[in-house]
């Protein structure tokens, strides 16, 4: 059995190319206008503060309860609690390279 090899037909080719040929460059682009006045750099963890800080006050914290059942929670606790009694898989430790 021939297998037929699919080729664009060249007016659709010619097209993709004028547009290329078109558009500008991403080099050429034009960069964007500096911040004024200049932002304060976030250092990192920032972001990681603020959400726990959120989470103290409850800033966004819903209004409505939603309650767990006891025995859901027991079986969700428990199998927590299960998972510390396999070791860590050998492939979960760090790939940093130590000096």
């Amino acid at each position: 059995m021939k297998t037929r090899t699919h080729h664009p037909h060249p007016l659709r080719c010619l097209a993709l190319w004028a547009a290329l040929a078109v558009a500008p460059p991403l080099w050429a682009q034009s960069a964007p206008a500096p911040a004024t006045p200049a932002a304060p750099s976030a250092r990192v963890g920032d972001a990681t503060h603020e959400l726990l800080q959120r989470q103290r006050e409850g800033r966004e914290a819903s209004a409505t309860p939603r309650p767990i059942d006891g025995a859901v929670a027991e079986a969700s606790h428990q199998r927590y609690m299960k998972s510390f009694e396999q070791p860590l898989p050998v492939w979960f430790g760090s790939r940093l390279q130590t000096k």
